[in-house]
């Protein structure tokens, strides 16, 4: 897995680079075109065109029927229970290959949360460092958290026995891609802390759950061994406006994914 999560996301990191100096929406804008299009150029290589185009003509043709025998109801009625089974045939043909573009999109998508989701701590800005632990009786144990000068730790542990959790109050200093080292007993995990004025990639949470690890892919699994479930920053949130609206990055991209895709079908020659 953790291998799976370092080519996918060296490789989107790749992708965005030529992006980097764009304002963070239109970076994402023209993302969720290209994501489009691959999505209908998938659609169309995994489905089965001839028999979409069939079912989608012979609706047409019927709904004609509907308008121009709109007074001969023995016959709308036929047009439209043909229309009713023909749609349901385009519904059953589009499942499948909607299901193999859910593949690449999740991915698309866990990549699109790093780098759109949240922004990384402005100099002089705070954040809460949590961990959470497998045992409550782990946060008995003497625990530290440092960063060798690139934020200053504002408040001592405060452990939440009750929830398996342990937090501080940090402020950022130096910008940069930097590491806090969590320190419990004689055990000691790393987890990314991004410091700057820019928009990148965020890493919000390192987890030992093989599930998180693939919604969060750009820090190796934590060992479980060591006792520590999972670490997080709490980044703010990347803003993004259109036309002076703050919109969702995942509304967003759905959105101009799904126009970019209906725009093209025809330069690529699919039904949809």
């Amino acid at each position: 897995m953790d291998f799976a999560n370092r080519m996918s996301t060296g490789l989107f990191n790749l992708l965005v680079w030529p992006l980097a100096p764009l304002p963070p929406v239109w970076a994402l804008t023209v993302i969720s075109v290209f994501a489009g299009a691959v999505m209908v150029w998938i659609f169309g290589r995994v489905s089965r065109q001839e028999r979409i185009r069939s079912v989608k003509d012979r609706i047409r043709g019927n709904l004609f029927g509907v308008r121009l025998y709109q007074h001969e109801i023995g016959v709308v009625f036929r047009l439209q229970k043909q229309i009713m089974a023909d749609t349901a045939r385009y519904m059953g043909l589009s499942v499948a290959p909607m299901l193999v573009i859910l593949i690449p999109m999740s991915l698309i998508v866990v990549q699109l949360n790093l780098h759109f989701a949240s922004r990384p701590l402005r100099p002089g800005e705070q954040a809460i460092v949590r961990i959470s632990v497998a045992d409550p009786t782990v946060l008995a144990r003497p625990i530290s958290l440092r960063g060798g000068g690139s934020f200053v730790v504002e408040t001592p542990p405060v452990r939440i026995a009750s929830a398996n959790e342990a937090a501080w109050r940090i402020r950022a200093v130096q910008p940069g891609h930097h590491s806090l080292k969590v320190r419990i007993g004689d055990q000691e995990v790393e987890k990314a802390l991004d410091i700057g004025n820019d928009w990148r990639a965020v890493s919000t949470l390192r987890t030992a759950n093989w599930v998180d690890s693939f919604l969060y892919p750009s820090e190796p699994r934590l060992d479980p061994r060591v006792g520590i479930n999972a670490v997080e920053v709490s980044y703010r949130p990347l803003p993004l406006e259109v036309l002076g609206l703050s919109v969702d990055w995942l509304v967003f991209f759905f959105i101009i994914s799904v126009i970019a895709g209906f725009a093209l079908k025809g330069v690529f020659g699919v039904q949809l």
